[in-house]
Protein backbone atom coordinates (compact mmCIF):
# COMPACT_ATOMS: atom_id res chain seq x y z
CA UNK A 1 0.00 0.00 0.00
CA UNK A 2 1.62 3.99 -0.89
CA UNK A 3 1.72 5.82 1.52
CA UNK A 4 2.25 9.54 2.29
CA UNK A 5 3.07 12.31 4.51
CA UNK A 6 0.85 14.27 7.01
CA UNK A 7 0.88 17.15 9.60
CA UNK A 8 -0.83 15.76 12.83
CA UNK A 9 -1.05 17.93 15.64
CA UNK A 10 -1.32 15.47 18.53
CA UNK A 11 -1.43 17.88 21.30
CA UNK A 12 -1.15 21.71 22.66
CA UNK A 13 1.72 22.66 20.84
CA UNK A 14 3.11 19.17 19.75
CA UNK A 15 3.00 18.63 15.94
CA UNK A 16 4.69 15.73 13.86
CA UNK A 17 4.94 14.14 10.48
CA UNK A 18 3.85 11.50 10.04
CA UNK A 19 2.94 8.25 7.20
CA UNK A 20 -0.19 6.94 6.00
CA UNK A 21 -2.26 5.29 3.40
CA UNK A 22 -2.65 7.52 -0.11
CA UNK A 23 -6.37 7.50 0.40
CA UNK A 24 -9.12 7.08 -2.58
CA UNK A 25 -11.81 9.58 -3.89
CA UNK A 26 -15.08 8.37 -3.64
CA UNK A 27 -18.26 9.38 -5.69
CA UNK A 28 -17.93 12.67 -6.67
CA UNK A 29 -14.25 13.30 -5.53
CA UNK A 30 -10.95 13.86 -6.68
CA UNK A 31 -7.03 13.38 -5.18
CA UNK A 32 -5.13 15.97 -5.27
CA UNK A 33 -1.56 15.54 -5.46
CA UNK A 34 -0.83 18.73 -3.77
CA UNK A 35 1.76 21.11 -4.66
CA UNK A 36 1.90 23.22 -2.20
CA UNK A 37 -0.51 24.59 1.20
CA UNK A 38 -0.44 27.91 2.84
CA UNK A 39 -0.79 28.57 6.17
CA UNK A 40 -4.35 30.41 7.51
CA UNK A 41 -2.84 32.38 10.62
CA UNK A 42 -5.52 32.65 12.33
CA UNK A 43 -6.26 28.37 12.33
CA UNK A 44 -2.91 27.83 12.65
CA UNK A 45 -2.32 29.82 16.00
CA UNK A 46 -5.91 28.80 17.29
CA UNK A 47 -4.98 25.04 16.39
CA UNK A 48 -1.65 24.70 17.67
CA UNK A 49 -2.35 26.67 20.69
CA UNK A 50 -5.52 24.63 21.61
CA UNK A 51 -7.58 27.49 21.73
CA UNK A 52 -10.84 27.45 19.51
CA UNK A 53 -11.14 29.32 16.60
CA UNK A 54 -14.84 30.65 17.50
CA UNK A 55 -16.29 31.73 20.96
CA UNK A 56 -19.10 28.91 20.95
CA UNK A 57 -16.95 26.33 20.15
CA UNK A 58 -16.04 23.61 23.01
CA UNK A 59 -11.94 22.61 23.29
CA UNK A 60 -9.80 21.59 20.41
CA UNK A 61 -9.50 18.17 20.30
CA UNK A 62 -6.76 16.63 20.07
CA UNK A 63 -5.23 14.60 18.24
CA UNK A 64 -6.23 17.20 15.42
CA UNK A 65 -7.54 15.50 12.20
CA UNK A 66 -4.61 14.45 9.87
CA UNK A 67 -3.89 17.13 7.59
CA UNK A 68 -5.57 19.74 9.29
CA UNK A 69 -5.99 22.95 9.48
CA UNK A 70 -4.42 22.85 5.88
CA UNK A 71 -6.90 24.32 3.32
CA UNK A 72 -5.15 26.86 1.21
CA UNK A 73 -3.78 24.26 -1.82
CA UNK A 74 -3.09 24.29 -5.03
CA UNK A 75 -2.31 20.91 -6.96
CA UNK A 76 -2.72 18.57 -9.98
CA UNK A 77 -5.28 15.38 -10.23
CA UNK A 78 -3.89 12.42 -9.42
CA UNK A 79 -7.22 10.12 -9.19
CA UNK A 80 -10.90 10.89 -9.89
CA UNK A 81 -13.93 9.27 -8.21
CA UNK A 82 -17.24 7.83 -9.98
CA UNK A 83 -18.79 10.55 -12.24
CA UNK A 84 -16.00 13.12 -11.61
CA UNK A 85 -15.14 15.11 -14.79
CA UNK A 86 -12.09 16.85 -13.92
CA UNK A 87 -9.04 14.79 -16.10
CA UNK A 88 -5.93 13.77 -14.21
CA UNK A 89 -3.18 16.33 -14.18
CA UNK A 90 -5.47 19.08 -14.55
CA UNK A 91 -4.36 21.60 -12.04
CA UNK A 92 -6.61 23.15 -9.33
CA UNK A 93 -7.13 25.18 -6.32
CA UNK A 94 -9.22 24.47 -3.47
CA UNK A 95 -11.70 27.09 -3.50
CA UNK A 96 -13.87 26.25 -0.67
CA UNK A 97 -13.16 24.95 2.58
CA UNK A 98 -15.47 22.01 4.05
CA UNK A 99 -14.63 22.47 7.35
CA UNK A 100 -12.63 20.87 9.93
CA UNK A 101 -13.87 17.56 9.66
CA UNK A 102 -12.01 15.39 7.08
CA UNK A 103 -8.11 15.07 6.68
CA UNK A 104 -7.03 18.38 5.60
CA UNK A 105 -4.48 19.98 2.45
CA UNK A 106 -0.83 19.28 5.13
CA UNK A 107 -0.35 16.52 3.93
CA UNK A 108 1.33 15.04 0.12
CA UNK A 109 -2.24 13.97 -1.16
CA UNK A 110 -6.01 15.42 -0.04
CA UNK A 111 -9.20 13.97 -1.22
CA UNK A 112 -11.59 16.58 -1.89
CA UNK A 113 -15.03 16.82 -3.50
CA UNK A 114 -14.54 17.92 -6.84
CA UNK A 115 -17.15 20.90 -6.28
CA UNK A 116 -14.61 22.40 -3.66
CA UNK A 117 -11.62 22.43 -5.89
CA UNK A 118 -11.41 24.84 -9.20
CA UNK A 119 -9.55 24.44 -12.40
CA UNK A 120 -6.35 27.19 -12.87
CA UNK A 121 -3.98 27.37 -15.58
CA UNK A 122 -1.19 25.83 -15.49
CA UNK A 123 0.81 28.69 -16.27
CA UNK A 124 0.46 30.41 -13.02
CA UNK A 125 2.96 30.02 -10.32
CA UNK A 126 1.51 28.44 -7.09
CA UNK A 127 2.52 31.00 -4.99
CA UNK A 128 -0.15 33.11 -7.23
CA UNK A 129 -2.79 31.02 -7.04
CA UNK A 130 -2.41 28.39 -3.38
CA UNK A 131 -3.90 31.11 -1.44
CA UNK A 132 -7.17 31.62 -3.70
CA UNK A 133 -9.27 30.12 -1.01
CA UNK A 134 -8.22 33.23 0.65
CA UNK A 135 -8.83 35.64 -1.94
CA UNK A 136 -12.55 34.29 -2.47
CA UNK A 137 -13.20 35.10 1.01
CA UNK A 138 -12.33 38.39 0.39
CA UNK A 139 -13.89 39.00 -3.00
CA UNK A 140 -17.05 37.73 -1.15
CA UNK A 141 -16.81 41.11 0.95
CA UNK A 142 -15.64 43.62 -2.14
CA UNK A 143 -17.87 41.98 -4.54
CA UNK A 144 -20.93 42.74 -1.89
CA UNK A 145 -19.42 46.62 -1.22
CA UNK A 146 -19.25 47.29 -5.15
CA UNK A 147 -23.03 46.10 -5.52
CA UNK A 148 -24.27 48.07 -2.52
CA UNK A 149 -22.43 51.11 -2.11
CA UNK A 150 -20.09 50.91 -5.51
CA UNK A 151 -16.57 51.28 -4.78
CA UNK A 152 -15.40 52.95 -8.31
CA UNK A 153 -14.24 56.71 -7.46
CA UNK A 154 -14.36 55.84 -3.46
CA UNK A 155 -11.71 56.88 -0.63
CA UNK A 156 -11.49 53.71 0.78
CA UNK A 157 -9.30 52.21 3.98
CA UNK A 158 -8.27 48.82 5.22
CA UNK A 159 -7.90 48.29 8.66
CA UNK A 160 -5.20 45.86 9.44
CA UNK A 161 -2.44 44.53 6.47
CA UNK A 162 -2.07 40.83 7.41
CA UNK A 163 -3.31 38.42 4.33
CA UNK A 164 -6.73 39.70 4.23
CA UNK A 165 -5.71 43.17 4.23
CA UNK A 166 -3.54 42.74 1.79
CA UNK A 167 -5.71 41.07 -0.91
CA UNK A 168 -8.80 43.54 -0.18
CA UNK A 169 -6.39 46.73 -0.63
CA UNK A 170 -5.33 45.28 -4.50
CA UNK A 171 -9.39 44.61 -4.69
CA UNK A 172 -10.51 48.03 -4.17
CA UNK A 173 -7.99 49.35 -5.98
CA UNK A 174 -8.83 46.69 -9.18
CA UNK A 175 -12.40 48.16 -8.67
CA UNK A 176 -11.73 51.88 -9.03
CA UNK A 177 -11.14 53.26 -5.73
CA UNK A 178 -9.63 56.70 -5.69
CA UNK A 179 -7.47 56.08 -2.57
CA UNK A 180 -6.74 53.02 -0.68
CA UNK A 181 -4.85 53.62 2.78
CA UNK A 182 -4.02 51.05 5.10
CA UNK A 183 -3.35 51.13 8.67
CA UNK A 184 -1.24 48.33 10.48
CA UNK A 185 0.76 48.81 13.53
CA UNK A 186 3.93 46.81 11.76
CA UNK A 187 5.73 48.96 9.93
CA UNK A 188 7.18 45.94 7.17
CA UNK A 189 3.44 45.29 6.75
CA UNK A 190 3.28 49.19 5.76
CA UNK A 191 5.35 48.63 3.28
CA UNK A 192 4.35 45.84 1.64
CA UNK A 193 1.25 47.06 1.26
CA UNK A 194 2.72 50.46 -0.37
CA UNK A 195 4.45 47.84 -2.48
CA UNK A 196 1.36 46.52 -3.40
CA UNK A 197 -0.72 49.58 -4.45
CA UNK A 198 -1.53 51.47 -0.88
CA UNK A 199 -1.80 54.89 -1.41
CA UNK A 200 -0.41 55.67 1.99
CA UNK A 201 -0.24 53.96 4.97
CA UNK A 202 -0.44 54.91 8.96
CA UNK A 203 0.29 53.45 11.98
CA UNK A 204 -2.53 52.07 14.27
CA UNK A 205 -3.43 54.60 17.10
CA UNK A 206 -0.47 57.20 15.46
CA UNK A 207 -0.86 60.93 15.42
CA UNK A 208 -0.37 61.07 11.55
CA UNK A 209 -3.70 58.40 11.52
CA UNK A 210 -5.54 61.02 13.43
CA UNK A 211 -4.77 63.82 11.45
CA UNK A 212 -5.96 61.96 8.20
CA UNK A 213 -8.98 60.89 9.64
CA UNK A 214 -9.52 64.85 10.90
CA UNK A 215 -9.03 65.77 7.27
CA UNK A 216 -11.79 64.02 5.80
CA UNK A 217 -13.25 60.26 6.51
CA UNK A 218 -12.66 57.27 4.52
CA UNK A 219 -16.12 56.85 1.94
CA UNK A 220 -15.60 52.87 2.59
CA UNK A 221 -13.39 50.69 4.80
CA UNK A 222 -12.83 47.10 5.15
CA UNK A 223 -11.97 45.74 8.93
CA UNK A 224 -9.35 42.87 9.23
CA UNK A 225 -8.49 42.84 12.60
CA UNK A 226 -12.08 42.70 14.55
CA UNK A 227 -11.23 43.94 17.89
CA UNK A 228 -13.99 46.48 19.64
CA UNK A 229 -11.94 49.29 19.72
CA UNK A 230 -10.74 48.96 16.15
CA UNK A 231 -13.36 48.63 14.68
CA UNK A 232 -15.45 51.63 16.81
CA UNK A 233 -12.72 53.72 15.50
CA UNK A 234 -13.02 52.59 11.77
CA UNK A 235 -17.11 53.17 12.03
CA UNK A 236 -16.42 56.74 13.56
CA UNK A 237 -14.24 57.66 10.99
CA UNK A 238 -16.16 55.94 7.61
CA UNK A 239 -19.01 58.04 5.92
CA UNK A 240 -20.86 55.24 4.14
CA UNK A 241 -20.10 51.99 5.26
CA UNK A 242 -17.89 49.81 7.12
CA UNK A 243 -17.30 46.20 5.61
CA UNK A 244 -16.76 43.76 8.47
CA UNK A 245 -14.73 40.81 7.50
CA UNK A 246 -12.26 40.06 10.26
CA UNK A 247 -13.32 37.25 12.89
CA UNK A 248 -16.00 38.67 15.24
CA UNK A 249 -15.81 37.71 18.88
CA UNK A 250 -17.12 40.17 20.27
CA UNK A 251 -20.40 42.76 20.11
CA UNK A 252 -19.99 45.70 17.97
CA UNK A 253 -21.91 48.79 18.77
CA UNK A 254 -23.14 51.14 16.06
CA UNK A 255 -23.73 54.77 17.00
CA UNK A 256 -24.21 56.24 12.93
CA UNK A 257 -27.39 55.66 11.56
CA UNK A 258 -26.23 57.08 7.81
CA UNK A 259 -23.73 54.31 8.26
CA UNK A 260 -23.81 50.86 6.52
CA UNK A 261 -22.14 47.88 8.34
CA UNK A 262 -21.89 45.25 5.38
CA UNK A 263 -21.40 41.29 6.90
CA UNK A 264 -19.17 38.71 5.65
CA UNK A 265 -21.46 37.28 2.74
CA UNK A 266 -19.93 33.51 2.84
CA UNK A 267 -18.20 31.49 0.05
CA UNK A 268 -19.06 31.34 -3.70
CA UNK A 269 -17.98 30.04 -6.23
CA UNK A 270 -18.31 33.66 -8.04
CA UNK A 271 -16.09 34.98 -5.69
CA UNK A 272 -13.62 32.20 -6.67
CA UNK A 273 -13.69 33.02 -10.04
CA UNK A 274 -13.69 36.89 -10.14
CA UNK A 275 -10.29 36.02 -7.49
CA UNK A 276 -8.90 33.87 -10.49
CA UNK A 277 -9.63 36.29 -13.08
CA UNK A 278 -7.79 39.69 -10.98
CA UNK A 279 -4.76 37.05 -10.53
CA UNK A 280 -4.43 36.27 -14.16
CA UNK A 281 -5.19 39.58 -14.97
CA UNK A 282 -1.78 41.16 -13.15
CA UNK A 283 -4.22 42.78 -11.05
CA UNK A 284 -3.91 41.25 -7.63
CA UNK A 285 -0.46 39.55 -6.62
CA UNK A 286 -0.51 36.77 -4.01
CA UNK A 287 3.37 35.98 -4.55
CA UNK A 288 3.78 38.60 -1.84
CA UNK A 289 2.39 37.50 0.81
CA UNK A 290 4.07 34.47 1.13
CA UNK A 291 6.97 35.13 3.47
CA UNK A 292 9.03 31.79 3.41
CA UNK A 293 9.06 28.50 2.15
CA UNK A 294 9.56 25.67 4.20
CA UNK A 295 9.15 21.80 4.32
CA UNK A 296 5.87 20.36 6.35
CA UNK A 297 8.74 19.01 9.49
CA UNK A 298 9.01 22.82 10.31
CA UNK A 299 5.28 23.01 11.20
CA UNK A 300 5.92 24.27 14.29
CA UNK A 301 8.36 27.30 13.15
CA UNK A 302 5.77 28.34 10.60
CA UNK A 303 3.65 28.91 13.79
CA UNK A 304 6.24 30.56 15.55
CA UNK A 305 6.76 32.62 12.80
CA UNK A 306 3.19 33.83 12.57
CA UNK A 307 3.20 33.83 16.44
CA UNK A 308 5.71 36.54 16.31
CA UNK A 309 4.65 38.38 13.01
CA UNK A 310 7.46 37.99 11.46
CA UNK A 311 5.49 36.23 8.40
CA UNK A 312 2.46 36.47 6.41
CA UNK A 313 2.17 33.39 5.44
CA UNK A 314 4.06 30.49 4.83
CA UNK A 315 3.47 28.52 1.80
CA UNK A 316 4.37 24.38 2.55
CA UNK A 317 5.66 22.50 -0.40
CA UNK A 318 5.09 19.04 0.78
Amino acid sequence: METMKTLVIRDKEKAEVVRVPIPAPGPGQVLVKVKAVTTCPQWDLHIYHGKPMFANQGPVPFPYIPGQPGHEMTGTIAAAGEGARLAIGQTVCAWRDPGQIRPGCYAEYVVMDEADVIEVPAHLHYAQVVSLELAMCIAGTILRLKDTLGIRGKRCAVNGLGPAGLIALQMLNAEGASEVVGIDPLAVRRELAVSLGAARTYEAGSAALADRMEAGASDIAVDCVGYPAAVRYMMDHTKEAVALFAVQRDDYILNHPGLSVIGYPGHSRESAEYALELIATGKLEMRPLISKELPLEAYAEAVRLLREQEAVKICFVP
